[in-house]
């Protein structure tokens, strides 16, 4: 047993030797430093930011090329382009249906998981986490399979005798909200969750022994408190399916075309990088004024003070 403890006592006193060492070191200090945090802030986000706002102000030239002039031409084409105002509307259409949908589904699970004591609780939590192990993408395929005409869905109404045939569920609006819905759920669920969980029991005891029914007692008590996690469900739902990818290229239809697809389209296909970071540009930019009329809405600070209190 001495040997053990002896090994034990080396091993440690090695550690904490080698941890001193290092916090001594100039450059492991620099690393840990809170410049640093700017530096890769810098570095990672407002300088691609800056290119994308001085790409905004080229135009595109014959094939690949690009005219370094400065020019309003890309910002004009949006205001004169109904096209692409329409998409954008319904991006932020998408962004709000998909929001909605969402909320009273995440908030009802998130307080269910919250507010139970059980011994499953874990393993309830586990099973909306576990999602995220697997890649979007190969998540957004699996809903290929189950909404496809000879999908899951389909075999099972033809085999409960529902439908006579096969239904169009995959590329149309209700398979990409599904899709949606199901891959941004956990976004609403998990903030919802972590409020819930610290919510005292006894304050909403108090408030039922001050004659407060079970009703009264949530909407006054724990709403409240768990607001600021309902805002930042909100606010995950939104900016993530309003600017989602996968689920309309590979779900929608062809009226479903939003925003980030074709911003990828423009990239990609037209190689019209001036036009593409202006849509970019004029798209962050609006997504950022509605976050932020929504924040002040909300009235998120004195959530949070009061959820603090």
């Amino acid at each position: 047993m001495s040997s053990t403890n002896l090994n034990r006592d080396s091993i440690q006193d090695a550690f904490l030797a080698t941890k001193t060492r290092l916090m001594e070191n100039r450059r492991v200090r620099f690393l840990l430093s809170p410049g640093l945090g700017l530096v890769w802030t810098l570095v990672f986000l407002l300088i691609p930011l800056t290119i994308i706002v001085a790409f905004s102000f080229f135009r595109s030239g014959d094939g690949t090329t690009i005219i370094y002039e400065l020019t309003f031409e890309n910002y004009l084409r949006f205001i004169d382009g109904t096209v692409y105002q329409r998409i954008i509307v319904r991006s932020f259409g998408i962004g709000v249906l998909t929001t909605l949908i969402v909320l009273p589904l995440g908030y009802t699970l998130g307080y269910f998981i919250g507010r139970s004591k059980s011994k499953w609780t874990p393993i309830l939590l586990g099973l909306v986490v576990v999602q995220f192990w697997v890649p979007l993408v190969i998540r957004t395929y699996a809903w290929i399979t189950i909404l496809g005409r000879e999908g899951v869905v389909n075999n099972f109404l033809m085999w409960t005798g529902l439908v006579a045939e096969p239904l169009q569920l995959l590329y149309t609006t209700h398979g990409m909200l599904l899709g949606l819905i199901v891959s941004i759920l956990p976004f609403m669920v998990l903030p919802v969750y972590a409020s819930v969980s610290t919510i005292d029991e006894e304050i909403i005891q108090a408030a039922k022994t001050m004659g407060a029914s079970d009703i009264r007692a949530f909407v006054e008590v724990t709403l409240p408190l768990t607001w600021p996690g309902v805002v930042s469900g909100i606010l995950f739902t939104f900016i993530l399916s309003a600017g989602a990818f996968i689920a309309p290229e590979l779900l929608g239809g062809s009226s479903d075309r939003l925003i980030a697809p074709v911003i990828a389209t423009v990239f990609m296909q037209d190689f019209n990088w001036p036009f593409a970071a202006a849509l970019s540009l004029i798209y962050v930019l609006l997504i950022g004024l509605v976050l932020y009329l929504f924040t002040r809405k909300a009235d998120l600070e004195e959530a949070l003070e009061g959820a603090s209190l």
